[in-house]
């Protein structure tokens, strides 16, 4: 493969590399707050991403506070989160989870919407998509039920609690590298199309 054709290849990754970034958005927030633990934790971490059109994809995450003290059956047990949409939405749930409306998460209060799964259904991650939101739909704030967790030093006996926040995790721009990487293929090509002339 000759030059230009090398850099013109590069080019057409490096274009579908910035339009995919352009394109798909993701919001991630971390729960760290507790109805029984100490609050001021990263406990859970909510990643929400609009990669697939009219759709959005949630992944919710324990955090090594949580994980590290792991037992038998652990996992998330439920989520909750608000929205406002004037169009009819439909939930792509894990196998054995189940939908609620209006529903209360301990201290964290009224939630539009609850997922919930039993003891046997627990996941770690959690996964679901909802089809007809967009994220400026979702509202900041959500709370998790997690359970199956051993005990932690200071609160004998505790073997599930309720986790909810909504602190916002700054978005990661694209990294410079590939910036530099674009100007360079640039330039490699103003060069090659002077050795042309």
């Amino acid at each position: 493969m000759n030059l230009k054709n090398t850099i013109i290849t590069l080019s057409a990754l490096l274009s579908l590399l910035l339009l995919g970034h352009v394109r798909a958005a993701t919001v991630d927030y971390v729960l760290d707050q507790s109805n029984t633990l100490a609050d001021g934790t990263d406990y859970l971490a909510v990643s929400i991403s609009d990669s697939t059109p009219d759709q959005l994809d949630f992944r919710v995450d324990t955090l090594p506070a949580l994980a590290d003290k792991a037992g038998g059956n652990y996992g998330i047990q439920s989520f909750a989160f608000n929205f406002s949409s004037l169009s009819t939405v439909e939930f792509l749930l894990p196998e054995g989870w189940r939908l609620q409306y209006n529903k209360n998460m301990s201290e964290a209060g009224l939630f539009d919407v609850r997922i919930m799964g039993s003891g046997s259904s627990r996941q770690d991650p959690l996964e679901f998509s909802v089809l007809g939101l967009t994220l400026d739909s979702v509202e900041a704030g959500f709370a998790s039920h997690v359970a199956g967790f051993t005990a932690f030093d200071g609160y004998p006996g505790v073997s599930s609690a309720f986790f909810y926040g909504d602190r916002l995790v700054p978005e990661v721009p694209l990294p410079a590298a590939v910036w530099l990487f674009g100007s360079g293929l640039l330039g490699l090509l103003g060069v090659a199309r002077r050795r042309r002339h």
